[in-house]
């Protein structure tokens, strides 16, 4: 089910009616317990990339880049430690936007202390949010934690990998908007956030971090989005139908889409500019050229980042990419910035489309013609750092005929040689059918002699220039 039927919270009397005296529901399986298979359960070990563990140590907080193939051993020693954090998604570096490799989860954060809901019991408070899931055609999550004084829902899925962000985010807010009424963090959709740990403590409550519910499969990410995107249900079927046709084709999978939103263009032009910097660069921008390549990433940044922290991830990125501080990075983005947060606001500016003033995001937007002349990258540079956008009309063309050359060789119709004895067979049939037409010979006739049938002797007679 997928079509919304309310949005708007249960009423609380409604909500909490048999909830406050009825014991916990009977599990059906095993509970997590402890840091490691919690650990597990995110990251299986086989997964690339690295995970963040967060903990304080004394007055300050710091942070650990582990393998998953590593992580159970290395978070099994803060069991029973207080404020233990770990991120869902993993990272090719600190986590960040800008360093992001796999999303492997959906989430939402809920403060419920903060609402009329605090002072219940946790499984109370998650009861009441799997019916308002429920009434609102979402489904239910995978993973339900106590974190002391809110609540943690999880929605494993298959790993994507960041070009998929933007529609990760779409269902993120999705389940954001849905559970706001029970205390829903909205900078929980940022994919860097990091969730508490279960078998470590909350040293404001003092309270054990628990699973309320076992763990469930993972989703198929296409599925679950389609569950948790508001579609109507005939949307629903006509696109399961779509995509079962498109996966009856040579190939057997859908069609990548052909057309960019702004948030995929934000992500496809930000890997773009990540991959020429590594190949031009290999590593950080040299002086001189730091300020085009840092403003046009971080507009890219501000299509495809939270509003809430655009700030720490260009922050980020001018560390990285320039050893910029932040107050330096700030000042060189600070229009970039300004734009977010009147996006944010809801604000909008006109901008003429020649057709007459139109009010938009106010957040810049660039053609990829505007950056590649600004950065001046070369057509070798598109070649050598196998840019998906940023390319000459040239470049693009020779990318289609590689892919066209891969799809024939995939479907057995071979290539080069294969292909050029194909295309001598075919010249020659079709100067047969000619000569065989100039002698007078019937369509029937000149079929009969090619086995072919008749409409094809007239196409193959006329493709060569013969009489018809």
């Amino acid at each position: 089910m997928v079509q919304q039927h309310r949005s708007a919270a249960v009423p609380l009397g409604a909500a909490l009616r048999g909830l406050a005296l009825r014991p916990p529901p009977a599990h059906a399986g095993p509970l997590i317990r402890t840091p490691d298979e919690h650990a597990a359960a995110l990251h299986p070990a086989t997964a690339p990339g690295l995970v963040t563990l967060a903990f304080r140590d004394g007055p300050r907080w710091r942070q650990r880049f582990i393998a998953p193939a590593d992580l159970p051993e290395a978070v099994r020693v803060y069991t029973g430690a207080a404020d233990v954090y770990l991120t869902a998604n993993r990272f090719r570096g600190p986590r960040s936007v800008l360093n992001l490799l796999q999303l492997g989860a959906l989430w939402t954060d809920l403060d419920y202390y903060r609402t009329p809901y605090a002072g219940l019991e946790p499984w109370a408070v998650r009861d009441a949010a799997l019916r308002q899931l429920e009434d609102c055609g979402l489904p239910a999550p995978g993973l339900a934690i106590a974190t002391g004084r809110g609540l943690a829902l999880l929605w494993r899925h298959t790993p994507i990998p960041r070009a998929a962000l933007p529609r990760w985010q779409a269902c993120q807010r999705r389940l954001y908007e849905t559970l706001k009424p029970y205390g829903a963090d909205r900078l929980a959709i940022d994919p860097a956030r990091v969730l508490r740990l279960i078998g470590t403590r909350n040293s404001r409550t003092g309270a054990l971090v628990e699973a309320l519910s076992p763990l469930a499969d993972a989703w198929n990410f296409e599925d679950l989005a389609r569950e948790v995107l508001p579609l109507t249900r005939d949307q629903v079927g006509e696109l399961r139908s779509l995509n079962a046709a498109r996966a009856a084709r040579p190939g057997g999978r859908p069609r990548p889409a052909r057309h960019l939103t702004l948030a995929t263009y934000g992500e496809a032009l930000l890997s773009d500019l990540q991959a020429l910097r590594a190949h031009r660069w290999l590593g950080s921008c040299p002086p001189g050229q730091r300020d085009a390549w840092l403003f046009v990433a971080a507009v890219a940044l501000a299509w495809i980042t939270p509003p809430a922290v655009l700030a720490r991830e260009v922050a980020a990125l001018g560390r990285e990419a320039a050893g910029w501080c932040h107050t330096e990075t700030a000042s060189r983005t600070c229009s970039v910035l300004a734009r977010a947060r009147a996006a944010a606001a809801g604000k909008l500016v006109p901008y003429d489309a020649g057709a007459g003033a139109v009010q938009v995001d106010p957040r810049y937007r660039f053609k990829r013609a505007t950056v590649i002349e600004w950065l001046s990258i070369t057509e070798e540079e598109m070649r050598g750092a196998q840019l998906r956008i940023l390319r000459s009309p040239g470049v693009a063309r020779e990318r289609q005929r590689a892919r066209w050359h891969q799809r024939q060789a995939a479907a057995g119709r071979g290539t080069g040689a294969d292909r050029r004895q194909y295309l001598a067979t075919a010249a020659r049939r079709r100067q047969e059918a000619a000569e065989l037409r100039g002698q007078g010979k019937t369509w029937a006739e000149i079929a009969a002699a090619l086995s072919v049938t008749p409409g094809a002797a007239r196409k193959l007679a006329s493709r060569r220039g013969g009489h018809t």
